[in-house]
C-alpha cells in the first residue's frame, strides 16, 4: 500500500486524547501541517494528557497548532485536505457539519492509520473481552514467530506504529464501536466478533445503532480472510461478512474451536485436534475460557504450527484489571475485574464462577438496566455497592441477594473482606464506568489492589 502524500497539506485532527496525538504525529511524520482541535480548553487538555500518561514529547510533536474550545468549529474548509477523528468524537459532532458540506473528507484514526500499513492485520471487537483476546492473539502469533504487536483501543493506537511496522508483521488491533463507525477502506485479514450486549447507550440512540457499528467490521473483512464469531451470537452469525467464517463455542453448532472434556480443541481441514488441557491455561475464569477458544479460532488461518498455538495459549498470563488475582488473605481471594464496566461483562464473569463471591459493584452510569444481574447471583453471597449507581444496583437486586452500601472503595473492600471470610472471593466487577470516583478504570483497579494490600493480602 502506498502511503498518502501529505507534504504541504493541512489536516485537522479532532479530539486530542491518545489516538488524536498518535494520528497527529503520524501525519506530521509524512509532511502534513497538523491542526489539533478539541472542545476542551488548553488547561483541560494538558490535564488529560497527564492523566492518560501521554508523553509530552509525543503530544508536542503531534501538532503544529492547537485550536481549543468551540472556536475551532469556525475553521475554514478551504484550508483543509482532510479531517481525522479520534474515537471519542462522534461523527455527528456539530463542528464537522460545515466541513462535510464543503466536501472535506472525514476519517477516523483507525481508517487513516491503516492507509500507512499494507500488511495483514487481525481486528478484534465485541462488547467484552476485547483487550484480553487482542493481547492473547498477539501472544500466540508472537510465539509462532510473527511480529505481532497488540495495538488499538487497549492503549497503543495503530497510528503510533503503522508506518514503522515491517511489511510481514501481523498487528492485532482492538477495535471499539467508535473506531469502526468511520472505517471505509480498512480490510482486516481476520475480523473477530467476541460477543454483543447493550453498551454505550449514552452515545448511541438505540441498541441497533450500536450493533450496526460493530457490524462494519464483518463487512470489511478481506475477501481472502476470515470472520470469526461465537456460535451463541445470533447477530454476528447473521451479518454479511467478507472471507470465510470461523466459529468458536459449541461444536454441535459447527465451531472450529471449543472446549470439551477438559481439552481445548480445534477443527482444521476437517480433522479434530487437541491443543492442550484446559487445566494448563493460566486464565481460568468463564469469560477467559471462551476467550481462549476465540483466540484459537482466530489464529487458525494464520499459523500452521499447532504446537506453537498450544504453547501461546498456555503461556499467556493475562492483562491487568481483567479478572486479575491481586492477592490472598487466608482463604479469601481478591480479584480485580474493574474493566467490567457494563452489565454483560459482569454477567459473563459470574456465570459458573468456581467459588463463592462477595461482589463490589457500582460507579457512574452508562444508561443500562441492572435487572439482568439478578440472573447470575447464584455464586454471590453479598453485594457491596459504591458510587452514583450503587442505589440503583441495590434496588435491582432487592430480594435476590443481600446488599450493603459503602462510602468509597477502600471501605467497600474492608466490608467485602469481612463478609468473604473464610473462603470466598472478593470480586470488583462494577458494571459501571469509574468517572464518579476515579479518572479511569485503571485507577479504580489500582485502588482496589491497594485496599486489599492494606488488609494484608499478598500476591502468590
Amino acid at each position: 500500500m502506498t502511503a498518502p502524500r501529505l507534504t504541504g497539506r493541512t489536516v485537522l485532527v479532532v479530539g486530542l486524547g491518545r489516538s488524536g496525538c498518535a494520528a497527529g504525529a503520524l501525519l506530521r511524520r509524512h509532511g502534513a501541517r497538523v491542526l489539533g482541535a478539541d472542545d476542551a480548553g488548553r488547561d483541560a487538555i494538558e490535564r488529560r494528557w497527564r492523566r492518560d500518561e501521554i508523553d509530552p514529547a509525543v503530544s508536542g510533536a503531534a501538532f503544529d497548532e492547537l485550536l481549543t474550545g468551540p472556536t475551532w468549529h469556525a475553521v475554514a474548509p478551504a484550508d483543509l485536505h482532510a479531517v481525522v477523528l479520534s474515537p471519542g468524537v462522534p461523527p455527528e459532532h456539530p463542528g464537522l457539519a460545515a466541513l462535510r458540506q464543503a466536501g472535506v473528507p472525514v476519517h477516523g484514526e483507525l481508517e487513516w492509520a491503516s492507509r500507512f500499513f499494507g500488511g495483514r492485520t487481525v481486528a478484534v471487537t465485541g462488547t467484552n473481552g476485547k483487550s484480553t483476546t487482542t493481547a492473547w492473539i498477539a501472544h500466540v502469533l508472537q510465539t509462532a514467530g510473527l511480529t505481532s504487536p497488540a495495538l488499538g483501543n487497549l492503549g497503543n493506537p495503530l497510528a503510533n506504529e503503522a508506518d514503522r511496522l515491517p511489511s510481514d508483521a501481523v498487528p492485532v488491533i482492538e477495535c471499539s464501536s467508535f473506531q469502526l463507525e468511520t472505517i471505509e477502506s480498512y480490510q482486516p485479514t481476520v475480523g473477530v466478533l467476541l460477543n454483543l450486549a447493550p453498551d454505550h447507550l449514552d452515545r448511541y440512540p438505540d441498541l441497533a445503532s450500536y450493533y450496526a457499528a460493530k457490524a462494519r467490521l464483518a463487512a470489511q473483512v478481506a475477501p481472502d480472510g476470515a470472520f470469526v464469531t461465537w456460535t451463541e451470537c445470533p447477530e454476528g452469525l447473521a451479518w454479511r461478512h467478507g472471507g470465510r467464517r470461523l466459529l468458536f463455542g459449541d461444536p454441535v453448532a459447527g465451531a472450529d474451536a471449543w472446549l470439551a472434556e477438559g481439552r481445548v480443541r480445534v477443527r482444521r481441514r476437517g480433522e479434530v485436534r487437541d491443543l492442550l488441557a484446559v487445566a494448563d491455561l493460566f486464565l481460568q475464569s468463564p469469560p477467559n475460557l471462551l476467550n481462549a477458544a476465540a483466540t484459537a479460532a482466530a489464529v487458525l488461518s494464520l499459523v500452521d504450527d499447532l504446537d506453537a498455538v498450544a504453547e501461546g495459549l498456555r503461556t499467556f498470563r493475562g492483562l491487568a484489571h481483567r479478572h486479575q488475582l491481586v492477592g490472598r488473605l487466608g482463604g479469601v481471594r481478591f480479584v480485580n475485574d474493574t474493566k467490567a464496566t457494563n452489565v454483560h461483562a459482569v454477567c459473563a464473569g459470574l456465570r459458573g464462577y468456581p467459588t463463592p463471591v462477595v461482589l463490589i459493584a457500582g460507579g457512574s452510569g452508562k444508561g443500562e438496566d441492572y435487572a439482568p444481574l439478578r440472573e447470575v447471583m447464584a455464586p454471590v453471597r453479598h453485594v457491596v455497592t459504591i458510587g452514583q449507581e450503587g442505589p440503583a444496583i441495590a434496588a435491582a437486586l432487592a430480594g435476590r441477594v443481600p446488599t450493603s452500601p459503602a462510602v468509597d472503595l477502600p471501605a467497600a473492600v474492608r466490608l467485602a473482606a469481612s463478609l468473604a471470610a473464610p473462603d470466598a472471593t472478593v470480586l470488583l466487577s462494577p458494571a459501571c464506568a469509574s468517572f464518579d470516583m476515579f479518572n479511569n478504570y485503571r485507577e479504580r483497579g489500582e485502588a482496589f489492589a491497594a485496599a486489599a494490600r492494606a488488609l494484608g493480602a499478598r500476591e502468590d
